[in-house]
């Protein structure tokens, strides 16, 4: 089994570990050695494992260890990825065995996480270091950009776009052929009915534009 550690000891890092050992438990294929975390003191422990430090101590890190990074808010996540992205480490992808990812042309980028209860269908493309939650729906064509995070619950109709950087919050419904640009943040429970630009923060039914 590769080693494996991960970037954040939080909520979703929690939950992270907990879906290695569920894919584990499928087929042996990871050994968790431990957390990195900036949050918490080094040689803690969270949910059984160690805390190895935080990105000095990742940053010492060689081949011999893949790293995922399990922090939900999408620019933190590519602050660690760009400070440790020199090193020779690699970035899996972690799909849960009871992720359905659809069509064999569909495309998961290197990084992301896809969660338990996921549904996708045909002609998806998800982008590097993406966090895609628990039960999402994804419709044909949904595009979902770099470093992009997904809450739980979420219903994406098809041929929607969502840019890189953004947030979608927990059961967010965003309907068919819409594009959100980079860097939106959609409110729990919005109902996306239009398509909006780069840095929007959508809240309400039907959802709208806030500062």
């Amino acid at each position: 089994m590769r080693d494996l550690a991960i970037y954040g000891a939080g909520g979703f890092g929690r939950e992270t570990a907990l879906m290695v050992e569920q894919i584990n438990a499928k087929e042996q294929h990871w050994n968790i050695v431990g957390f990195f975390d900036d949050k918490i003191k080094a040689g803690d422990k969270v949910d059984g494992y160690p805390v190895l430090g935080g990105l000095t101590e990742a940053s010492r890190m060689d081949s011999s260890i893949a790293l995922v990074v399990a922090i939900a808010d999408p620019v933190i996540r590519m602050n660690i990825v760009v400070a440790l992205q020199n090193l020779p480490v690699e970035f899996p992808t972690l799909i849960h065995p009871q992720a359905m990812t659809g069509s064999m042309d569909n495309s998961i980028g290197r990084g992301s996480i896809i969660t338990a209860g996921c549904i996708f269908t045909t002609g998806i493309s998800i982008g590097e270091f993406c966090i895609v939650n628990l039960a999402v729906t994804l419709g044909h064509d949904v595009r979902v950009g770099n470093y992009s995070t997904i809450m739980p619950g979420c219903s994406v109709s098809g041929n929607v776009g969502i840019g890189k950087f953004s947030m979608i919050g927990t059961g967010v419904r965003i309907l068919q052929n819409i594009t959100l640009g980079d860097k939106c943040i959609v409110g729990a429970g919005a109902v996306v009915i239009k398509s909006f630009d780069a840095s929007a923060t959508l809240v309400g039914v039907p959802a709208t534009q806030i500062k």
